[in-house]
């Protein structure tokens, strides 16, 4: 369909197939339990069971860093305040690494 050709020109769908992934066992339910959601001017996504347990991304093209890091971190309340309010669960914090996720292309765990 056009929609998922768009997503495919924006980057937003999951591509499977990276060795990364595949070694670390994140490929092994594919494609079943991931998911995107975004705005319709796409400025902000929400990633599910890709690599991260939970991606959650704010952009704009331009210049405007502060419009793109309210947006995020608004939105990032609102994950945690939905997650917390239907599993009584928070995200995973530790005092010495930050939050924690299980990217394995990545170099640290960041917010």
């Amino acid at each position: 369909s056009s929609g998922i050709n768009a997503e495919y020109g924006d980057h937003f769908l999951f591509v499977s197939g990276d060795p990364n992934l595949i070694s670390a066992g994140m490929e092994r339910d594919w494609p079943e339990g991931r998911g995107i959601f975004h705005n319709e001017a796409k400025t902000f996504l929400v990633w599910v069971n890709e690599e991260d347990q939970t991606r959650i991304i704010s952009m704009q093209k331009g210049g405007d860093v502060k419009a793109v890091f309210e947006r995020l971190a608004r939105a990032i309340k609102a994950v945690q305040d939905s997650v917390k309010e239907k599993s009584g669960k928070d995200f995973l914090f530790d005092e010495k690494y930050g939050y924690i996720h299980s990217c394995p292309t990545r170099d640290h765990p960041t917010t």
